[in-house]
């Protein structure tokens, strides 16, 4: 399985479409109040996942799925 975590402390803003297989991608999405720091460092623990910003404000958590989503279509298509 593919992972993509969205993380607001990253300084990546692309996602490594090589990275990618044809493996079911799963999406890791916060909380409005984001992550704690341990909690991000065990998705950085997974094997594969890239951790990348979808955007530089905090958005809730709604609107951030339907962002991540449009943004990982329109990088892979």
């Amino acid at each position: 399985m593919d992972l993509i975590f969205t993380d607001l402390n990253t300084a990546n803003t692309k996602i490594d479409l090589t990275k990618l297989t044809n493996k079911p991608t799963c999406v890791i999405i916060g909380p409005e109040g984001d992550f704690s720091e341990q909690e991000r460092e065990e998705i950085l623990k997974f094997n594969g996942v890239q951790s990348v910003k979808i955007n530089e404000n905090i958005l809730r958590s709604e609107t951030a799925v339907i962002s991540a989503l449009s943004i990982i279509n329109y990088a892979i298509n």
